[in-house]
């Protein structure tokens, strides 16, 4: 039943998020498009902080598609006893499934763009000659995998607090979108981005798990970063531990949520 329910909600989302929209799920190849030429302008042309033997443009495609899975499923399951009070408050179910719900249908748009940049990948390939992707790529899997609990960690924590403290909604909607800029991988790979940075900065580069993984995304991807067993490990024990964090706290404010909200 529960399994019906969340493969209904997935597709709900999947097909309504664009169905007023002119373009539809075109979007879904416009936002990657405009994003990569946006960050090779600004980052690429004007600060100059573009990788070395990569293509501008493919650098800048890769890195920010996932952390947009991330920032999209973070921000998104952060609001979920928020945006989902009326339907909470009628009829029982498991809580989580709606997590999981923007979960998976994110997973959605982050395969049709993963597409996308694997089509810019082989463009690149018969224009140069020059094959990005390295072998390490066969972990890709885990570092999505990993992504996924931290964004998923991190909101079922923050949803659970906006029960009571509703600015921090506010908040979340203002911070992340920032936080990639002090995220290595989407503007320069990590040694050189955390070169760049303020003195003061540098630990919030350093000790950023997203970082980590999104570096070693586009070293898998597109050639330029860095791969590290130690940094990987890091970031998946730090998503381990939100995780549980996040869903033992989740589960008890679900039982009386509906006194707070």
């Amino acid at each position: 039943y529960y399994r019906d329910l969340l493969r209904m909600l997935v597709y709900r989302d999947f097909v309504t998020y664009y169905k007023q929209t002119i373009l539809g799920p075109i979007w879904f190849f416009v936002q990657p498009l405009f994003t990569a030429a946006i960050n090779l302008f600004v980052f690429g042309s004007l600060a100059g902080l573009g990788p070395q033997g990569v293509p501008g443009f493919l650098f800048y495609m890769s890195g920010p598609i996932l952390w947009q899975y991330f920032q999209d499923t973070f921000t998104k399951t952060a609001s979920t006893f928020i945006d989902n009070q009326a339907v909470f408050g009628k009829v029982y179910f498991p809580r989580l499934i709606m997590p999981l719900t923007v979960l998976i249908s994110g997973l959605l748009k982050f395969g049709v763009q993963l597409c996308l940049l694997l089509c810019a990948i082989a463009y690149y390939y018969f224009q140069t000659g020059i094959f990005s992707m390295h072998w390490e790529i066969i972990y890709f899997p885990i570092l999505l995998l990993t992504i996924m609990i931290i964004a998923m960690g991190f909101g079922l924590l923050v949803s659970s607090l906006t029960t009571k403290y509703r600015d921090l909604k506010f908040l979340i909607d203002f911070a992340v979108p920032l936080l990639k800029y002090v995220t290595p991988g989407i503007a320069t790979t990590y040694v050189v981005f955390v070169e760049t940075l303020p003195e003061k900065l540098i630990p919030l580069a350093r000790y950023n798990p997203i970082g980590y993984l999104i570096d070693s995304f586009n070293f898998m991807f597109v050639g330029s970063g860095s791969f590290d067993w130690i940094h990987i490990a890091y970031s998946a024990a730090f998503a381990l531990l939100t995780l549980i964090t996040g869903v033992i706290i989740f589960n008890q404010v679900e039982k009386n949520f509906m006194d707070t909200v």
